[in-house]
């Protein structure tokens, strides 16, 4: 019995792999959903747009070429999650035209062990 039982455990730890398994954490499944955060910024196109981390200065760069379309911009998506997983901190979101900024948005996002979460902060300008 207990090594059906060690089995079965063995198997979901393996199925459950993409967070790791141990005796003491529960595995975890995640939706294969990708998450972002995104903010509508309306006019013209920004000529640059960052999202800098407040606690440790980190700068986050996307390419803005994803499909998002017209003047959708991401602020923050799940490639983030695992420096944030567990975790929640405060990010602004930068955007210039011609040098000069003329976005500077905050936000609050979590992140668990699969996904962020925006927690507070505009989706639109």
């Amino acid at each position: 019995m207990t090594a059906r039982l060690l089995a079965f455990e063995l198997t979901f730890c393996i199925a459950a792999s993409l967070h790791g398994c141990s005796k003491n954490e529960p595995a975890v499944m995640c939706t294969e959903e990708f998450r972002s955060v995104t903010l509508l910024v309306p006019g013209d196109s920004l000529t640059t747009a960052y999202t800098v981390r407040l606690s440790n200065s980190d700068t986050i760069r996307y390419s803005q070429r994803w499909g998002l379309g017209g003047n959708h911009y991401i602020v923050l998506d799940d490639s983030y999650q695992p420096k944030l997983s567990g975790g929640v901190d405060n990010f602004r979101f930068i955007g210039t035209r011609a040098g000069q900024v003329v976005v500077s948005e905050d936000y609050v996002i979590k992140a668990d062990q699969c996904h962020i979460e925006k927690i507070s902060g505009k989706t639109e300008l």
